[in-house]
């Protein structure tokens, strides 16, 4: 295809609209014109007074023809950050399909759904120092649908195969499917993306991977024999559905960010409150949870679509994440007691089975004993062993001042002695380490809380805190 010399920009627009003349396009607050016109006028001055070296090129451009190709061009060139973006006619195909008025209904729920996971992805990316418009990808993948299973077996928002999910830690088994959560899913994408780009030095080539595998992308490189080619001068040795991948993803990025100028509303969605993430290192109850938000037990799984089951299995050394819709009838009571896995006092709620009440105990390991032997002595895993104590395979634990934690199981509500002891259950609320933190700080925070009983709650030895630690501070 034949590319334009974007030096002729200004030129070609003069030619476009040989009726109107220069005054005619001094447009007024007041003014009704379309919005298309406005904006032509916009391109018109800008190119004029700001001269060729404002024109800022786009990557594999088809010659323009069209006024509407050059208000396209120019949306494109204004929102053009880190990724090269482009405009020809397989883009333009595109961009005509998401704008069209029988892809509005679908164009309108993306972008309401949108609204709950682009913050999400936004906050992980730049955590993870990668491109914004990434995002737009899941869209391409999976229309933001976390259940969505390919034909190949790709599952998620992110559409991960197994062998590949794996591969990034992602965890799959009879109560999860990380694959589905929208934190994990994003961290794991996050890092292919990151893997690929510092291979292939094009952001591009690293997206047409992520739909063809890197190998397919390396195989392309060598056939084309060209040296570090970017995505348009490989696109013929890449396989079709990549091909086409690309300007999808282009074509996305552009239709959602300029989605007011295409009459597309977000529609409405169920996800109506904000929510928080937390990190759970117990065994959770969803039922439980979901009576203390006062929502239903669909809609916080809706919130989590990658559990499968009504109980979340987690531990210290596994935690799992669950997302809390924010709701204003929460019961901070009650959701304590479902998260810590007691009764609250005073709440008048049925447990669903037996639950379970951590104490500690310390043992001093004599000579000849191993963590192996340790664990069996007390009936706990070696790998809690290694959690609780800060230890690692190596560690020799001769003399050492082992925490023990016991779990003591306690009967439902119907065996339960009397409602009195149900009420002598110390409360506790959470509280998430922030930056800056200090042990000292976080006691001044809470009335009659020191540090040595913040430490003596939560097990901990020394006082060094990590961001996004959860401790248990007993309300007095």
């Amino acid at each position: 295809m034949k590319k334009i010399h974007l030096w002729v920009l200004p030129f070609c627009a003069l030619s476009w609209l040989q009726p109107i003349q220069a005054q005619d396009m001094a447009f007024t607050e007041n003014e009704e014109y379309p919005l298309h016109l406005k904006e032509l006028a916009s391109i018109q001055r800008e190119a004029i007074f700001s001269g060729i070296d404002s024109l800022k090129k786009l990557s594999h451009t088809d010659p323009i023809h069209t006024a509407e190709d050059s208000l396209i061009f120019h949306r494109m060139r204004k929102i053009q950050k880190t990724i090269p973006l482009a405009l020809n006619e397989k883009i333009k195909f595109y961009i005509e399909k998401y704008v069209s008025r029988n892809y509005n209904p679908y164009m309108s729920k993306l972008r309401g759904l949108s609204e709950h996971y682009f913050p999400i992805y936004e906050e992980i990316l730049a955590d993870s120092q990668l491109p914004d418009e990434i995002k737009y990808i899941s869209i391409v993948e999976s229309s933001l649908d976390p259940h969505l299973v390919s034909r190949s077996g790709a599952v998620g928002l992110w559409q991960f195969m197994y062998a590949t999910a794996k591969g990034y830690d992602l965890t799959m088994d009879s109560y999860i499917d990380e694959r589905k959560d929208p934190y994990a899913a994003c961290y794991a994408a996050s890092r292919y993306f990151k893997e690929a780009y510092d291979e292939f030095n094009d952001w591009l080539l690293a997206l047409a991977s992520y739909n063809c595998g890197r190998g397919a992308v390396r195989r392309a490189i060598e056939r084309s024999g060209l040296d570090n080619p970017d995505f348009w001068q490989l696109s013929p040795y890449l396989p079709e559905e990549t091909r086409n991948y690309v300007p999808k993803f282009i074509a996305m990025t552009y239709t959602m960010k300029h989605a007011d100028a295409y009459e597309i509303v977000g529609s409405e969605t169920d996800f109506t409150w904000s929510a928080k993430p937390i990190m759970l290192q117990n065994n959770v109850d969803l039922n439980r949870v979901a009576d203390a938000i006062h929502v239903p037990l669909s809609t916080l799984k809706m919130f989590n679509p990658s559990f499968k089951k009504n109980i979340i299995l987690a531990s210290v050394d596994k935690p799992k994440r669950l997302i809390l819709p924010e709701t204003s009838e929460r019961n901070d009571s009650l959701l304590y007691a479902a998260l810590n896995n007691v009764l609250a006092p005073g709440a008048d709620i049925e447990p669903t089975g037996l639950l379970a009440s951590k104490s500690s105990t310390h043992y001093t390991a004599r000579r000849g004993e191993s963590l192996a032997s340790v664990s069996h002595k007390f009936g706990v895993s070696v790998q809690d062993l290694k959690a609780w104590n800060g230890l690692s395979n190596n560690t020799p634990i001769v003399g050492k001042s082992l925490i023990i934690q016991k779990e003591e199981r306690l009967a439902s509500r119907n065996n339960q002695p009397t409602a009195a002891k149900t009420r002598n259950v110390v409360a506790y609320t959470t509280y998430t380490v922030r930056k800056g933190d200090t042990l000292s700080h976080i006691a001044n925070r809470f009335k009659g809380c020191t540090v040595s009983q913040i430490k003596s709650d939560n097990n901990l030895h020394g006082s060094a805190l990590k961001i996004g630690q959860k401790l248990r501070i007993k309300k007095i």
